[in-house]
């Protein structure tokens, strides 16, 4: 199979992002309260500039200035979904015309343009009023757009909920199979706004099939590297960083981020040395942070770095909140579905046993009887900590379950594949 031209830069080394772009417009004369896609349509040499001064610095891979350009985020300045689709292809358009324009002038390097997708501010049901099917459809108006302007993979990032970051790789599988990284930000206690561990996003994002994942932004590389670190031996997928220059400061009444450029590069060679394989900059980094970067790692010589990862995530399950290596023998509570209206209550009942993991029974359900089920799972999975395997022999029923569980899930089925990345014991 033919390489992709993301696996190519990974396969010549630590490939290097870009840094802020958001603080970078702020600091570039964007007012407060602007709307920032529309603000750079009518001020695109900012960005243009801002771009290509990180390309200057070393960065092989941009993000498209699409983070927050969809229905949600846009509700107050656009309301047609066509016009949704056209706006990311404009800022998408502006991008990838300023790395054509510095890859004539460069032609020994290599720069790809990412399409960008980021949260939309609002939650899933039953926590929120947000629709997955709903969210699917809107982050799919960004990719259209996207894949029209021609990006060349596509950066789900900033995530705070893995249920909203699924759908948002949903929407790029429904439309192409361009690589897609993903990245989540934590708080303060290594988790999710959501609750979800670093482990549980990783494990069910390569499971589904994404081409990298990572941490951006909530912290500075210290605290982040923490983090990610560990995720190396289990993960097989490239992993990546994107921290802030620091933690923010209020000084003279304004944020500033306090690590310069160097401070930031020294603190990042570390994750580089250990095998993350794309090292980046979020808030308060500039391209002179990235070039930085780059001189530090090719001072350092990693080159040609590889790391021995797994070749899948192995028996791991996981809801979106714990995981667990299932063994296939081990006795665990089973919850009989046919009964739906009292499907939480048996699985709570089950808890008091304190279960690593719960089997639930669709084997007695007909499909005529799935209509509430995707509901149901979502309040489900945010009642039960613990990963759920299903039992099923009906592929359409497994489809249902696994298309709107927000975690790696087990699955006992005679079948011989289970869809979105599920483990068959």
């Amino acid at each position: 199979m033919r390489q992709s031209r993301f696996q190519q830069l990974l396969a010549s080394g630590p490939v290097i992002l870009d840094g802020a772009t958001g603080t970078q417009m702020q600091a570039a004369g964007m007012p407060a309260g602007a709307c920032p896609e529309i603000w750079v349509l009518d001020h695109p040499d900012v960005l243009c500039q801002l771009q290509e001064a990180y390309m200057h610095a070393g960065a092989s891979i941009i993000y498209a200035f699409t983070f927050g350009a969809n229905r949600i985020k846009l509700v107050g300045h656009f309301h047609n979904d066509d016009k949704i689709a056209q706006l990311n292809e404009r800022l998408a358009a502006l991008s990838i015309q300023t790395r054509d324009a510095f890859v004539r002038s460069h032609p020994g390097r290599t720069v790809l343009i990412a399409g960008d997708l980021a949260p939309t501010g609002h939650f899933l049901r039953p926590a929120g009023d947000l629709d997955f099917d709903d969210l699917v459809d809107i982050y799919r108006r960004q990719v259209i757009g996207q894949i029209a302007a021609g990006v060349d993979l596509f950066v789900v990032e900033t995530m705070m909920d893995l249920a909203q970051t699924r759908a948002a790789v949903l929407a790029v599988r429904q439309e192409c199979d361009l690589p897609v990284m993903v990245s989540m930000t934590v708080a303060e206690n290594g988790k999710t706004l959501a609750g979800n561990t670093p482990l549980a996003a990783l494990l069910t994002l390569a499971a589904l099939g994404v081409d990298a994942f990572g941490l951006n932004c909530s912290f500075g590389p210290e605290k982040l590297s923490d983090l990610i670190i560990p995720l190396l031996a289990v993960s097989p997928i490239p992993l990546f960083i994107k921290p802030n220059a620091g933690l923010p400061q209020l000084i003279d009444g304004k944020t500033v981020f306090p690590m310069d450029a160097a401070v930031f590069a020294a603190s990042m060679k570390p994750l580089a040395d250990a095998g993350i394989a794309l090292l980046g900059g979020c808030c308060g980094t500039g391209p002179a942070h990235i070039a930085a970067l780059k001189d530090a790692i090719v001072s350092s010589g990693l080159q040609n770095i590889g790391r021995s990862a797994p070749a899948d995530c192995g028996r791991w399950i996981c809801s979106s909140r714990s995981c667990i290596e299932w063994d296939s023998q081990a006795v665990l509570p089973v919850v009989p579905a046919n009964d739906l209206d009292r499907l939480i209550d048996l699985a709570l009942d089950c808890m008091d046993e304190q279960p690593v993991a719960v089997i639930l029974d669709f084997s007695s359900l007909r499909m005529d009887q799935t209509r509430q089920l995707s509901e149901l799972l979502q309040e489900l999975q945010m009642m039960l900590p613990v990963p759920l395997i299903f039992r099923s022999e009906q592929s359409d029923m497994l489809h249902i379950l696994l298309r709107y569980y927000h975690g790696r899930a087990g699955v006992q089925t005679s079948l011989p594949n289970a869809p979105y990345g599920a483990l068959i014991g």
